[in-house]
């Protein structure tokens, strides 16, 4: 049951329900595999989700980083609401105390009783995201083979990678279906979930789209040293949050991305909501502070020296929003993007090459 009294917890992955309880649950599409490929990805992208990628780590950004700033605002215009009418209420029952009927009486206590806790419910959503942390980053650490979640307080979960499951689940919407990767913990009997890591993207694009995904970050925990520098080309850019605030314009840019050039018509009627969460989205990155993983962490992830492999919004492109707003030519698109699906492309023949084989052979 809903209470009103109790506080958020400060880290949103804490405020994620377990979509399902079991690996077994119906609701779930498909459990991956670690160890093998799969042959019939059509290509592989971190989906701008990637803070740092080198050759001992991959850093991610958490799922609910997209909409950092949405609870706050929601929360501060339904409070106004509810507050204010529990105010007026207030006070116009104090300027007529002694003249009221009982009836009159008894539709104030009715509005008492519904806005007040709603006002304190509102209070705690309105004030869940600032002062806690910009984001909640994942590390996928490929030379000791574990996963390193960041949570509130600085304190860090820490999984081995072939201990985790990650399966693919659906969401019915009202309008369309969106297709999420959780990374589950299994108990003892390898079948209830302890608990539930949700990975960074949720798409409506389809579960072939949630596969580009996935096989981005099994490649990079999985397979050799070889694939590393196109796994790197395949990231155009990267938040810039390591160490760092956003600013308000990348905040902006960010909520009103888009791949293609026809987003331009969605994200015109959008524009206006997205400009008015831009603001709150800014406070909450101006007040919360910036994550510092633990030194244990940070020796276990220390690069080599001389890592070949090291990409992080340091190396993002001039004119970045250009490119997260899709807004070029096709000849600009095409040198762009060029590295990007070249790398790709090398990439998904290296897994035909190597599980396609594989699944010929069984």
């Amino acid at each position: 049951m809903f209470n009103p009294f109790k506080r958020l917890p400060a880290d949103p992955s804490k405020r994620f329900y377990k979509p399902f309880l079991r690996l077994s649950d119906k609701n779930i599409s498909r459990i991956y595999s670690q160890s093998a490929g799969d042959p019939d990805v059509k290509a592989l992208s971190g989906f701008d989700s990637v803070v740092r990628i080198n050759s001992t780590y991959l850093e991610l950004i958490d799922r609910f980083y997209k909409w950092r700033g949405t609870n706050t605002l929601a929360g501060v215009f339904f409070f106004c609401i509810f507050f204010g009418l529990f105010c007026y209420n207030t006070i116009t029952a104090g300027l007529g105390w002694g003249r009221y009927s009982f009836g009159v009486w008894f539709g104030a206590i009715i509005i008492w009783s519904i806005t007040l806790p709603l006002s304190i419910g509102l209070y705690r959503l309105m004030t869940s995201e600032i002062f806690f942390s910009t984001y909640y980053p994942i590390r996928f650490n490929r030379k000791n083979g574990m996963v390193y979640v960041y949570q509130s307080g600085g304190t860090v979960l820490t999984i081995p990678w072939k201990t985790l499951r990650f399966a693919m689940y659906e969401t019915k919407m009202p309008l369309s279906t969106q297709w999420t990767i959780v990374g589950c913990v299994p108990g003892e009997d390898g079948d209830t979930i302890t608990r539930t890591i949700p990975l960074p993207i949720d798409l409506s694009w389809g579960p072939e789209m949630m596969l580009v995904y996935w096989e981005f970050i099994r490649c990079y925990m999985e397979e050799s040293d070889e694939y590393l520098p196109d796994l790197a080309d395949t990231v155009p850019w990267c938040p810039p949050v390591e160490n760092r605030r956003e600013g308000w314009l990348f905040g902006l840019l960010y909520l009103c991305k888009q791949v293609s050039r026809l987003g331009l018509v969605v994200n015109a009627l959008q524009f206006p909501i997205l400009f008015v969460l831009s603001f709150p989205r800014w406070l909450v990155m101006r007040t919360s502070t910036i994550p510092v993983w633990p030194s244990e962490v940070e020796a276990a992830c220390r690069p080599d020296e001389n890592d070949p492999v090291n990409k992080g919004a340091e190396h993002n492109p001039p004119q970045i929003w250009r490119s997260m707003l899709a807004w070029q030519g096709k000849e600009r698109f095409a040198k762009v993007f060029a590295r990007e699906h070249s790398a790709s492309d090398r990439i998904v023949a290296r897994l035909k090459a190597k599980y396609g084989e594989e699944n010929d052979a069984g």
